[in-house]
């Protein structure tokens, strides 16, 4: 009875521990089922978190394309624009209409040549300067390539074609460079001379204020050689004096104008001793 009962309570902790087995080997599988979820749960927001952050990304930098698009069409509309802008202009030269150029010279200095350019006067007008220079060139004696160009213009009763327009434009703008070029050497003469046509325009709104650059140093120049002159017949003559004093007494009604007359003819010996290449300032 004794073995019996043992080997029964054997054989029952036996059933307990399979028992206990499968049950720990259940819930083993069971918690690593649930480690596997949770993986993959775990992968799922990190993939998620990945894509927000790469939708954030593309967000970004669709936002930055667009906002440069939009200023590259702002920049396209406006260039467009001016090129419309700039067709209607030539339409307007080449159907004899008057245009006219805005300018940007502002400047004190250059009024009068803003003025100029502003105005409408024969450079907005290209029928009103063949018609000048076909009477320019018909006055002239001989014969010239330009008179005979501009003789076929004279008396044009009809529309000038676009193709003669361009050529009248081409002759005038030669004229026009040949005369800029003039002028710049007399003021200029011992500068280079500008290698393109804007070149010349430029250096032309130079020349207002260094025409009274000019004119500063030829008073100048003419006043210290007639000076001069006084001072080798009066040594001791005080030359400061002389301009900023008042007359001595019993003279004061005198002033320099009432000797202008008298003194002409020396003031122009002194001009033709005077150098022209020189500028005093």
């Amino acid at each position: 009875m004794g073995t019996a009962g043992a080997t029964s309570e054997v054989a029952t902790l036996k059933e307990a521990v399979s028992a206990a087995e499968r049950s720990a080997a259940a819930e083993r599988t069971e918690r690593e089922k649930q480690e596997a979820q949770v993986a993959a749960v775990r992968q799922e927001l990190q993939a998620l978190m990945e894509k927000h952050e790469s939708l954030e990304r593309d967000s970004k930098t669709r936002e930055s394309e667009l906002a440069s698009a939009l200023e590259s069409a702002k920049a396209a509309k406006a260039e467009a624009h001016k090129s419309l802008q700039e067709i209607e202009s030539v339409k307007k030269i080449a159907a004899g209409k008057a245009f006219f150029m805005q300018s940007k010279d502002e400047n004190v200095n250059y009024v009068l040549l803003t003025r100029i350019r502003s105005s409408p006067g024969a450079f907005a007008d290209l029928p009103r300067s063949v018609s000048d220079a076909a009477a320019f060139y018909r006055a002239e004696e001989g014969s010239s390539t330009e008179k005979v160009f501009w003789s076929q213009y004279a008396e044009a009763g009809h529309p000038v074609p676009p193709s003669d327009q361009l050529k009248q434009l081409v002759e005038l703008h030669k004229v026009a460079e040949q005369a800029m070029k003039g002028l710049i050497v007399r003021l200029w003469p011992g500068e280079a001379m500008p290698g393109s046509y804007f070149g010349l325009v430029r250096r032309l709104v130079d020349a207002c204020p260094w025409v009274e650059v000019v004119k500063r140093s030829a008073c100048i120049e003419g006043a210290r050689r007639a000076l001069a002159r006084a001072k080798v017949h009066w040594g001791k003559l005080d030359v400061k004096k002389l301009i900023t004093d008042a007359p001595p007494a019993g003279k004061e009604y005198c002033t320099p104008e009432m000797y202008y007359k008298t003194v002409l003819k020396g003031a122009r010996k002194i001009a033709d001793e005077c150098p022209r290449d020189v500028i005093i300032e």
